[in-house]
């Protein structure tokens, strides 16, 4: 069985993770085999993704607009009310 190409919960706090994969490694759940990911937060792996495979373009502003469109979601109303996640 091939192991999943999503990050784990050892990956929440990682910069290198894009939440439903990992900038650098096809399959994290392998890195995290000796509780220890070589990748998690390492600065010459950031730096690597930042300089060579991050996104430029449309393709970066569209993903900074669903970044941006998932914090708005949790932000309340004046009037204490929490915006519909669901369109109708």
């Amino acid at each position: 069985m091939i192991p999943s190409i999503k990050p784990i919960k050892e990956c929440k706090g990682c910069q290198l993770n894009l939440a439903k994969t990992c900038a650098i490694f096809h399959h994290p759940v392998l890195k995290w085999k000796n509780r220890k990911c070589e990748g998690y937060n390492n600065p010459m792996y950031i730096s690597h993704y930042e300089r060579t495979l991050k996104p430029e373009g449309a393709r970066a502003r569209k993903v900074m607009r669903i970044e941006t469109a998932k914090v708005k979601k949790t932000v309340g109303h004046r009037d204490g009310r929490h915006k519909l996640a669901a369109r109708f």
